[in-house]
């Protein structure tokens, strides 16, 4: 009797006979599922710990830690010293200082890898269930992948990213009527309110859906796909639950306003970038939001189904906050790639197709990959585990605890942003400079970390802090030949600057030339001069 009537005869699932070991099933389409998140996890890996808006967080966490207080006024420049400044972020300053305490910087930049990798689960849950072609859904949630690699900087944003896409997950689920985890929006708003500014949109997308909902029940009536009238009444209770929610924060009520001087503070709007307008121009805002805006303007254009209000009021809201400002473009990202992955399923592709076949070369081009389809061809288990593995080693590679030591360097020059004089800060702590130090604003938070309470910083990333004619006397200083004049009334004892900067290069070289100046140190990246006395 053969192997196989045996088998037929017992079942086929006997344990009794030995089977031939086996490769595990892993098919192509499970490479296809781990391409965002891989895309995602290079970039964030790649990114080294940028110049401002994260070092001191990091020092404010310490701050709070070590003494048990949240700081009420400016404790870390000598321009601003004493001024009243809310530290809204608190809790995700001590989670980023607790992390650094356990495995110092490399865990850091592995932590932020992590909370954006929880912010893409669900976008690529909704992307997959949105849409039932496998290579559409992840192609699609591939855009808020690379959105979210781009904006991968460390920085307390990166907490709201995760509530965000939680909210629009919850949302957007009940809606369908799948599952009702409305409870959850009050429960999370406790905390995101004491991480990130960005709560607020938490609120809004919740009271947008209700009220775009509530419009569509009165429109269309008792159809299918919108809300009953319990279902609406309970949306509306829970964002009553959520905006008392957000009352749970050291300032209360208070903290409503200091995100709205944040959105209209005029130094910030006039010289920080990321609060400018996107630049059609610019390869990072086309790419970031001009892009997909476009395309998903095209589905919508050709799909056989129209958006409904909710999914239109969603896109035209958060496509307005992304053509606001460049910081916003990660939020039109996570909205609108659920959005295309629903509305390219309705796309009439085998109209499309047939007009695409009679063109002359690439008609040829289509019908040789359709025919290829069509042919059935052996599954590569071992191949696809050895892609996998691929995937693994690269991303280990590009871990902070490998790649610095494969590129023979030390660890601190690829973590830090090359631009941060970090040995000359060195420098200053180990000969216990004391007086005030004139510096770029993009040395001032590393400073901050690196230096305080012995220094202060002249002005850092906290633009918001300092008035709109402070920051523009700053950037004058660059371009002024009078610049020690400008510069006379801060007392300032020091001089540090980036050595091969155009903007700074003038100063540098006034300094070396005058008699009122000694250079101090000297680096690749950094020079450090001292006023003479008398």
């Amino acid at each position: 009797m053969s192997r196989s009537t045996v088998q037929q005869v017992i079942g086929g699932g006997s344990k009794l006979l030995p089977r031939r070991l086996s490769v595990p099933e892993l098919r192509i389409e499970h490479l296809w599922v781990l391409v965002p998140a891989v895309v995602m996890t290079w970039m964030s890996l790649m990114h080294p710990l940028p110049k401002l808006d994260f070092w001191w967080h990091l020092k404010v966490g310490e701050v709070i830690v070590t003494t048990g207080e949240i700081p009420r006024v400016d404790l870390f420049s000598f321009t601003r010293a004493g001024e009243p400044f809310l530290h809204q972020n608190w809790l995700g300053e001590i989670v980023y200082y607790l992390v650094y305490r356990i495995g110092d910087l490399p865990l850091l930049t592995v932590f932020n890898t992590v909370v954006l990798l929880l912010a893409l689960i669900p976008i690529y849950r909704l992307c997959f269930r949105a849409n039932d072609r496998l290579r559409v859904a992840v192609l699609c949630s591939l855009l808020a992948a690379y959105v979210l690699g781009f904006y991968s900087n460390m920085r307390p944003q990166s907490y709201s990213f995760i509530f965000f896409a939680v909210y629009y997950w919850i949302l957007e689920e009940y809606r369908e009527g799948r599952r009702d985890r409305l409870w959850l929006l009050p429960v999370l708003m406790v905390l995101w309110v004491n991480l990130h500014g960005a709560f607020v949109l938490g609120i809004g997308v919740v009271g947008l859906v209700l009220v775009s909902e509530t419009i569509r029940r009165a429109v269309r009536g008792q159809r299918a796909g919108t809300l009953e009238p319990a279902a609406l009444r309970k949306l509306a209770l829970v964002l009553g639950l959520t905006l008392l929610a957000a009352l749970l924060n050291p300032e209360t009520y208070r903290v409503f306003a200091y995100v709205r001087q944040l959105q209209v503070d005029p130094a910030s709007q006039t010289f920080v970038t990321e609060w400018q307008v996107p630049d059609v121009k610019q390869l990072s805002d086309i790419l970031i939001f001009f892009a997909p805006f476009s395309l998903v303007v095209l589905v919508f254009f050709y799909a056989r189904r129209r958006p409904d209000l909710t999914e239109l009021a969603l896109f035209l809201a958060f496509a307005v906050l992304g053509l606001a400002a460049i910081r916003s473009g990660i939020w039109f990202a996570l909205i609108a790639a659920p959005i295309l992955a629903r509305h390219v399923s309705e796309l009439e592709v085998p109209n499309l197709l047939s007009e695409v076949r009679e063109w002359p070369y690439v008609g040829r081009l289509v019908r040789r990959v359709e025919s290829r389809r069509q042919t059935e061809y052996p599954v590569r288990y071992r191949l696809n585990w050895a892609i996998l593995a691929l995937l693994l080693l690269f991303t280990v590679v590009l871990s902070p605890w490998v790649r610095p030591h494969l590129e023979a360097e030390r660890l601190r020059p690829w973590l830090v942003e090359r631009e941060i004089p970090v040995d000359a800060m060195d420098y200053i702590a180990e000969h216990e400079l004391s007086g005030n130090i004139f510096h770029p604003q993009v040395y001032g938070d590393y400073l901050i970390w690196r230096l305080w309470p012995q220094q202060r910083s002249f002005f850092d990333g906290r633009v918001h802090l300092y008035d709109e004619d402070f920051a523009r006397d700053y950037i004058l200083t660059f371009h002024d030949d009078n610049w020690e004049s400008r510069i006379a009334k801060y007392d300032i004892q020091y001089l540090l600057l980036p050595k091969d900067d155009e903007g700074a290069a003038s100063i540098v070289a006034d300094a070396r030339s005058a008699e009122a100046w000694t250079l101090l140190y000297e680096d690749e990246v950094a020079v450090l001069f001292e006023r003479r006395t008398g």
